[in-house]
C-alpha cells in the first residue's frame, strides 16, 4: 500500500526520495553514505560464536569488539519471545523520548480510573505513574517469571498505592473487573510483531471496560528498500554480546532459522527507495491493517537485498508521533531479506511492487509477514521475481544472503 496518503494521528510520511538536497544526478547515483562506512575493519576482524540449540550446534558470525559509535550493527529481535534481561531492561528505562510520552499520556487518563497495565516489568514503571497520576487502583500483568517476582516486591515498597500483580499471560488470566484504562506497551519493532492485536482483542473482551481507552494509541510500521550487505561494507556479523540472545530465540523456537534482525545505526540516508506502509494499527479506533499492497520506487542506482521496516507510534492521540528510524529510541528498525542468492542491481524508476501478507503463527498471538512480487525495471518492464518474510515461530535456514553469511 502506497504510504502518500498519510495518517494524522501519527503524522504522515511522504512516499518521496530520500538523500536530501543532492541534484538529481547526485541523487541518481550516490553510493551508501561514509558514515556506514566504518564498520568494515570490525567485520575482517570477525571470528564464530558456536550456540547450542537442543542436540544441535550452530555458529554466528562476530565482531572481535563493540562497533564504533555510529557504525551499523545487528541484533536479534527478542521482544517477541519476549526475552528481557537486566541490560535490555536498562535500555528501555533509559529511553527519554518513549518515557516523555508515556508518561504524558498516562497523566492524561489515569486520574480516578482503575488501570490494566499488560507487560508490566520489574519495574512497574507505568504503573507507578498511574497510581501517581491518581489511578484508583492497578492491575499488573506480567508473564516473565522472575520479573512478576521481582514486580511483587516493587508493590510491596509502595504499601499505601493500590497495586495489583498478576502472575501469567495476560491472554490466560482473570481479573476481578474490568479496567478503564489499558497500558500495553507491546508494540514491537515491527508494531505488531509481539502480538498486541491479539492481546488487545481478548483484552477488550474479557479485561476492559466497552468505553475503555487504551495507551498507546496508534502505530504504523513502514518499509522501504536497503542494501544490508553494501552497509556492511560486503560482510555481515553480530556484536558478540548479542549472540546470547539469538541463542535464546533459537531454543525457544526449537530449531536454527532465520531469526528477525535489528539493525542499529541505521537511518533514513540507507533508504534506496520510496516508503509504504505494512501495518497501520489504531488500538483506540479499534481498527487493524496488517499487509496489504506495498509499491516502492528505486530513487538511487545499486543494490537492494531487502527491506528496513520501522515505526512511527503514536502515544497518545494527536501525538506527531515517534519515529524509529529518524530518532535515538530503544524501538529499532528491522531487517526483512529478500530470498536471493546475491543483492539485484537496481536504477532509478525501478519499481517493486510486492503483496505483504499477514497470518499469525501457531500460537495464535504472533504475526509473521510474508512479501511476494517483483522489481520492474524502468524501459524494459523486465521482471524479477522477489520473496522475503519475516516469521516468529522457525522456518527457513540461511535463505537469505544476509542469513548465509551470519550463520552456518
Amino acid at each position: 500500500m502506497d504510504d502518500s496518503h498519510g495518517v494524522g494521528v501519527l503524522g504522515a510520511q511522504d512516499a518521496r526520495p530520500v538523500g536530501g538536497d543532492l541534484g538529481p544526478g547526485e541523487l541518481a547515483c550516490s553510493q551508501p553514505m561514509g558514515r556506514f562506512r566504518n564498520l568494515r575493519g570490525h567485520v575482517r576482524q570477525s571470528a564464530w560464536k558456536t550456540l547450542h540449540v537442543g542436540g544441535l550446534q550452530v555458529q554466528v558470525r562476530t565482531f572481535g569488539e563493540p562497533p564504533d559509535p555510529g557504525a551499523v550493527y545487528l541484533c536479534p529481535s527478542v521482544g517477541e519471545y519476549p526475552i528481557y534481561d537486566d541490560d535490555i531492561y536498562q535500555v528501555i528505562l533509559e529511553d527519554e523520548r518513549r518515557n516523555t510520552l508515556f508518561r504524558s499520556a498516562i497523566t492524561a487518563a489515569a486520574p480516578g480510573a482503575t488501570v490494566l497495565e499488560i507487560g508490566s516489568g520489574p519495574d512497574l514503571l507505568w504503573t507507578l505513574a498511574a497510581v501517581g497520576a491518581g489511578a484508583s487502583r492497578v492491575y499488573a500483568i506480567e508473564v516473565i517469571e522472575d520479573s512478576a517476582r521481582r514486580a511483587e516486591q516493587t508493590a510491596r515498597s509502595h504499601p499505601s498505592d493500590d497495586i495489583r500483580v498478576i502472575a501469567g499471560d495476560a491472554t490466560s488470566v482473570v481479573l476481578p473487573e474490568r479496567a478503564d484504562v489499558c497500558i500495553a506497551e507491546i508494540v514491537g519493532c515491527i508494531g505488531g510483531s509481539e502480538g498486541i492485536v491479539a492481546v488487545l482483542a481478548d483484552a477488550r473482551s474479557r479485561h476492559l471496560a466497552p468505553s475503555a481507552s487504551v495507551i498507546p494509541s496508534a502505530v504504523r510500521t513502514l518499509a522501504g528498500a536497503i542494501c544490508l550487505l553494501d552497509l556492511f561494507g560486503g560482510d555481515v556479523a553480530m556484536p558478540p554480546a548479542f549472540t546470547p540472545y539469538a541463542e535464546a530465540v533459537f531454543q525457544q523456537v526449537g530449531m536454527p532459522f532465520d531469526l528477525r534482525l535489528y539493525v542499529g545505526g541505521v537511518d533514513a540516508t540507507a533508504l534506496m527507495s520510496t516508503t509504504g506502509v505494512i501495518e497501520d494499527l489504531r488500538f483506540n479506533e479499534q481498527s487493524y491493517v496488517q499487509g496489504g499492497d506495498l509499491r516502492l520506487e528505486i530513487t538511487r542506482c545499486g543494490r537492494v537485498d531487502g527491506l528496513l521496516a520501522w515505526i512511527e507510534l503514536a502515544v497518545a492521540p494527536g501525538d506527531a508521533g515517534l519515529n524509529s528510524l529518524v530518532e535515538d529510541t530503544n524501538w529499532l528498525p528491522v531487517y526483512v531479506p529478500f530470498t536471493l542468492d546475491e543483492p539485484i542491481d537496481v536504477n532509478v524508476g525501478d519499481v517493486l511492487s510486492l503483496q505483504v501478507a499477514v497470518a499469525n503463527a501457531d500460537d495464535g498471538i504472533h504475526p509473521e509477514y510474508f512479501f511476494r512480487g517483483q522489481l520492474t525495471r524502468t524501459g524494459s518492464g523486465a521482471e524479477v521475481t522477489v520473496s522475503a518474510e519475516s516469521r516468529y515461530s522457525g522456518g527457513a535456514f540461511r535463505s537469505t544472503v544476509v542469513h548465509r553469511g551470519l550463520l552456518r
